[in-house]
């Protein structure tokens, strides 16, 4: 390529040119953007038993129906899926919705995932139910290449370890959510205070909302 300035070649794919000095790049390099996210982790509570007396085939079936129909939840809600990990589906909130209300909509998801998960047990008649156990916590996050795909971009942030805690510890059929999104959402859901969670460098004030299922 020839750079725009001093006319002269350039071999290598360079951000300046090693002529002139001149940025050979068309647009601005990205920057690290802060943002305050919603991170809601969900685990599958029980599959693992109830998977031992299915064929490899219909357990991926199960899987790939529960997470369609969870996808499906989190982003009519304004979420993003951002991960999956085994019987683990990760979500952000936050980035794509201007209002404040990104926290409330990552407690609503999980609400309706409970709801739909209840549907589902009752139509496959499982011997050992599935269960839902979740995390979720508010988290600043610093985030590098944010106006590409999320999934590429580089995010530094406590919310992903914090929102593990949580869901790790908490129960079946239970939220678990930390400080942060107790204090942000507690004048619209009940909640009772667990206690903290200590792993590794991490301090986690954990507020309990456990769902009343029926059936």
């Amino acid at each position: 390529m020839l750079c725009m300035t001093c006319k002269k070649e350039v071999n290598q794919p360079l951000n300046f040119c090693p002529w002139c000095g001149t940025t050979l790049r068309a647009e601005t390099p990205s920057r690290f953007e802060n943002v305050k996210l919603t991170f809601l982790r969900v685990d599958l509570s029980g599959f693992t038993k109830m998977s031992e007396a299915m064929i490899a085939e219909d357990v991926m079936a199960v899987l790939n129906e529960i997470f369609g129909v969870f996808a499906k939840i989190v982003e009519s809600n304004k979420g993003i899926v951002y991960q999956l990990i085994g019987d683990e589906i990760v979500s952000i909130f936050g980035l794509n919705i201007e209002s404040g209300f990104a926290p409330h909509m990552a407690i609503l998801t999980a609400d309706e995932m409970f709801s739909k998960l209840l549907d589902f047990n009752k139509k496959g008649g499982f011997k050992s139910p599935i269960g839902l156990k979740v995390g979720a916590e508010i988290e600043s996050a610093s985030i590098f290449d944010l106006h590409y795909d999320l999934k590429s971009a580089l995010i530094l942030t406590k919310g992903f370890r914090k929102s593990q805690i949580l869901q790790k510890n908490a129960a079946t059929n239970t939220i678990l959510v930390g400080e942060n999104l107790h204090k942000v959402t507690k004048g619209f859901f009940d909640y009772r205070e667990v206690g903290e969670f200590v792993e590794e460098s991490f301090a986690v004030k954990a507020y309990e909302y456990k769902l009343k299922l029926k059936g």
